[in-house]
């Protein structure tokens, strides 16, 4: 789960770069991010500054069980969940 939320973040971080231009600032990249969505994620559609407040709405479970890993939610997308 770390090591996804790891990827993950990291990807969105390389898209808003991408998004802001070959002429990277402080400045473009907050600009970028300021408006950014994008959709076919592993984690569904992604848009900021919503995804501020928000989770990204899909993801799936699995368990380890006898050294192999076992479905426990399969993929899905629902509903963003609120950050309280």
């Amino acid at each position: 789960m770390h090591m996804m939320t790891g990827y993950m973040s990291a990807d969105l971080f390389l898209a808003i770069a991408e998004k802001a231009g070959k002429d990277l600032t402080v400045a473009s990249f907050q600009k970028a991010a300021a408006g950014f969505s994008d959709t076919g994620t592993m984690v569904g559609d992604r848009a900021l500054p919503k995804g501020r407040k928000e989770a990204f709405g899909c993801g799936a479970l699995v368990q380890l069980k006898s050294g192999a890993y076992e479905v426990s939610s399969p993929f899905k997308c629902y509903e963003p969940i609120p950050f309280k």
